[in-house]
């Protein structure tokens, strides 16, 4: 939480709890509280195909950056799941960085990497409605691509200082993908629509056409 707090804003409640539940070896976010399936805490214990440890220390800092992004600043978890899905991914590297170093992060955008590599057409665009996604494409564009996109933002501006600006322009509000992609270009200082239209929305979708 001092990672998420330092680069994001303050957490805005006096307590977290987590609960353990029969949940099939997920998790589910809600504000101020993080319902955890009891398989990650077993030892040894597989979970969707690797040690509930590691699954354990991926699945514990998503859920809790989710109270930044999704609690705090609200979106539309259906029509532009990127918004809170990929920006709790982004915050699992940026904690790892925090607490790990380089090598914890680079191994976890790994995984990012073997969600994409999973589909033939891994350059769909992100800003897209969850329903619009096969099955199969979802998780790999939502967790793998959109995470990939704001780290390549970090190549056009100063991250931190627009994260944020983001989380306090939009605290106890709605984000939307226009404002996320307003606010950028202010803080790059340069036009960035090809760079949008290229990992967000497909050319003849774009908003800022």
């Amino acid at each position: 939480m001092e990672s998420f707090e330092r680069r994001f804003g303050a957490y805005p409640y006096t307590e977290l709890d987590f609960a353990s539940t029969s949940m099939g070896g997920g998790a589910m976010e809600y504000p101020g509280i993080i319902a955890m399936s009891y398989e990650l805490y077993i030892p040894d214990e597989i979970v969707w195909g690797l040690p509930s440890m590691v699954m354990l220390g991926s699945t514990l800092p998503h859920e809790v950056a989710h109270q930044w992004f999704y609690n705090v600043v609200g979106s539309d978890q259906i029509d532009e799941p990127w918004l809170d899905e990929g920006m709790a991914q982004y915050c699992v590297n940026a904690y790892y960085l925090d607490t790990s170093g380089t090598y914890a992060a680079r191994s976890y955008r790994e995984s990012w990497t073997d969600r994409m590599n999973r589909l033939d057409n891994a350059d769909l665009p992100i800003g897209l409605p969850s329903t619009t996604y096969a099955r199969a494409e979802y998780t790999p564009i939502i967790y793998g691509r959109a995470p990939f996109f704001i780290l390549e933002l970090e190549n056009h501006l100063d991250i931190e200082p627009f994260l944020r600006a983001y989380y306090e322009q939009h605290k106890w509000g709605i984000a939307t993908t226009e404002s996320f992609l307003e606010l950028a270009q202010e803080y790059a200082g340069e036009d960035l629509t090809e760079l949008f239209d290229a990992w967000v929305y497909p050319k003849e979708e774009s908003p800022l056409d």
